[in-house]
């Protein structure tokens, strides 16, 4: 996959940085905050951060989930990156639809080099970029999605919707952890693993977490009771690829999500709620995990999802 090293790009992976069927999350590297009383030296403005991210990354997703329920579309900038990874990693493509507008980078790796020009480690979308110091702040989904939901709510939208209720501050971390090695991580140990036993033990894992997950649905309408938490946009993110990309390509294919009595209408669910539909393009998702010459380059056309097919699990508990 490449990387940079010392501020410079690599299409080589360097020792401790190689991604299989175990190793799949490394160490983000920048770990910068806003603050809503700008303690940190960072404070929440109308139009001083952009949120760099890619319609096929489900790390992205959760960040861009949050942006546009909290309501926050007018206040930080989206910069979209081509779908599809090009020979030095994410890129902003040949075409006129995607564009750098901070340094005019052709490539994601030149922001994060003119951040900190001695920058070893993984390119990873989504990042965080803070225009008055002209350097990426943070590049840790899981902390974007959480600045989003807590620090922002003076000029959100929908400042009430709380995705991490101090209450259950402990089991949303569980099970945020939960999530991302169990599901994320787990598709791509299955995509990457190196011999048969590795990839069958990813495999039941995955399977056996998702049967747990449709058990837990089954008398509550979200992951923590009534109203969605920071894990349900985590697990919505690996939910909604499963059927069209981690299906097929990653050889996940015990099961679709289309196949289980309340994963399906619970993802249903969540893609209606209010602003969520706009963060789901399910053919640049496509393109992005299928388009790039590796694969071939040819975009399935299929499977046909409705993700509009009334859900009824309002009636298990009321979103806020």
């Amino acid at each position: 996959m490449g990387m940079l090293v010392n501020g410079k790009w690599q299409n080589q992976d360097a020792t401790g940085f190689v991604r299989d069927g175990k190793n799949i999350r490394f160490s983000s590297g920048f770990h910068e905050t806003i603050t809503a009383d700008g303690s940190s030296g960072y404070a929440p403005e109308i139009g001083r951060y952009a949120l760099y991210y890619n319609r096929t990354c489900p790390w992205s997703h959760r960040a861009s989930a949050t942006l546009e329920t909290k309501g926050l579309s007018d206040i930080i900038d989206q910069i979209f990156l081509e779908p599809s990874m090009g020979d030095e990693n994410w890129w902003f493509g040949t075409s006129d639809e995607y564009s750098d507008p901070a340094i005019n980078a052709t490539h994601l790796h030149e922001l994060y080099s003119a951040s900190d020009e001695t920058f070893t480690g993984r390119v990873s979308v989504p990042i965080l970029w803070d225009k008055k110091t002209e350097k990426i702040l943070n590049n840790d989904s899981g902390a974007i999605a959480r600045m989003f939901n807590c620090e922002f709510n003076a000029l959100a939208e929908f400042p009430d919707l709380d995705y991490y209720p101090e209450h259950l501050h402990s089991e949303i971390d569980e099970l945020n952890e939960y999530i991302a090695d169990s599901l994320n991580d787990g598709v791509y140990r299955c995509l990457l693993a190196k011999n048969q036993e590795d990839y069958e033990t990813a495999f039941d894992r995955l399977f056996d977490v998702l049967e747990k997950l449709d058990d837990r649905l089954q008398s509550q309408r979200y992951l923590l009771g009534n109203n969605p938490t920071e894990p349900d946009w985590r697990l919505f993110a690996c939910l909604v690829r499963f059927d069209a990309v981690y299906h097929g390509l990653y050889k996940c294919n015990l099961k679709r999500i289309v196949d289980y009595k309340n994963l399906w209408p619970y993802t249903r669910d969540l893609y209606q709620l209010s602003n969520v539909a706009v963060t789901v393009d399910l053919e640049r998702i496509k393109s992005g995990y299928y388009g790039n010459v590796s694969r071939g380059g040819i975009v399935p056309k299929g499977p046909l999802i409705d993700f509009e097919e009334p859900h009824q699990r309002a009636e298990l508990g009321s979103a806020s």
